[in-house]
Parts: C-alpha cells; structure tokens; sequence
C-alpha cells in the first residue's frame, strides 16, 4: 500500500513540473530575427500622383501612350521622383501596331515592348498593353510598401540602392526589409517588383504587423 501511495506521489509531481514548464514556454517572448543594417524611417516620399503636363486634347497616339508609361513608372517604384517617357511617332492606334517605348525615373532607363489590340467584345475598343523588359526596385518604394501593409514601428531593409534596375517580378533574396514592432525586428522578406509597385510575400505570417 505504501509503495502506492510514492508511485502516486511521483505521478503527480510530474504532472505538476510538466504544467508549469508549459507555463513558462507560453509566457516567453518570442525569439527576434536580427535587425537588418538599413533602417528607413517615416515619413517616407510616397507617390505625387499623374505626372504633368498631362497630353493636351487631340496629342497625337504615340504622346498620349508615353504619358501613360510615366504613370506605369509612378506605380512601379512607389515614391517620389522624376519622370520621362518617349515613344516613336510611327506608333499608330490600330489593331496590332507594335512599338518600343522608353522611360527614365531620375535617369534609369527601362524599355517597354507596346501592343495595340482590339477588344474582342462589343464596341470592340482598340487598347494598349505595356510590358517592361526590366523594373526599378527603390528603397522608398520598398519601405513604403511595408509600412503600408504591415504598419509596423519601423522598417528596416538590407542595404536596398535609392533605385537600381531588376528583373520583372523576380523574387530577389539579396533584398530584403522587415519589419519592427515593439523593439522586436520580423523575419527578413524577398522583395519582387512588379508593374503595381514592389511587394513582399510572407510565407509565415505569425502577427498583424510581421512576418515570422
């Protein structure tokens, strides 16, 4: 009888030991990712809005489409800055009229392959696709991306260039940002940039405001 009464004992400080290291786990912060060296606080440059001078009424084709690609340029790098776009005046609205266009954002150059097309639902609109041969990663346009989806505390990136050339929507692991919150730095996210702008995909989102 005595020896299971010790047996009994033992079984419930074990259970007892084992509740309170639970207790300890749950109540532990939970571990931080080491902060990235480029910190990038707000206010950050946004966005201006439609660049002018807008195309006067009746501009030509090939005006009114390089006007276009300086907002597609606005959108993709997410900030500030100075715009221009050129495309040849042989480029006419009709159906299948192919041309290559030129824009600069503070004096990046990026070419973007045109296509006009029809519509093929009534009233059969004829329209213009673009399609940039490379992107402009900036490190505003980053930051601002974070901050506006994550609204964390504080960004923080890995020596992102003010601008640099990239490819399309090609996740690049040599830049990343993350974010802080609470003093506490997330786990460092691949930027992509893409014709909306720069983005992050966060595979383990644990918070509102961070990934991993």
């Amino acid at each position: 009888m005595r020896m299971k009464m010790i047996a009994a004992a033992g079984f419930l400080g074990l259970l007892l030991t084992g509740c309170g290291a639970g207790s300890d786990d749950d109540s532990a912060p939970k571990p931080a990712f080491p902060e990235l060296p480029q910190k990038i606080v707000k206010p950050v440059p946004e966005p201006t809005g439609a660049p002018h001078p807008s195309p006067l009424p009746g501009a030509a084709f090939h005006e009114r489409v390089a006007h276009g690609l300086r907002e597609k340029v606005i959108d993709m790098v997410n900030t500030d800055g100075a715009t221009t776009a050129r495309c040849p005046g042989s480029l006419k609205e009709k159906d299948g009229a192919q041309a290559v266009c030129v824009s600069t954002w503070e004096g990046l150059r990026i070419e973007w392959d045109i296509l006009v097309y029809r519509l093929p639902d009534p009233p059969n609109d004829l329209k213009w696709g673009a399609e940039p041969r490379m992107a402009i990663l900036t490190r505003d346009g980053a930051a601002n991306a974070v901050y506006g989806y994550y609204v964390p505390d504080l960004v923080r990136c890995n020596n992102i260039p003010e601008a640099v050339l990239v490819p399309v929507e090609r996740e690049m692991k040599e830049y990343t940002c993350q974010t802080v919150t609470d003093g506490r730095a997330g786990k460092p996210m691949p930027v992509r940039v893409g014709l909306g702008g720069p983005y992050f995909r966060c595979r383990g989102r644990t918070e509102v405001h961070a990934c991993g």
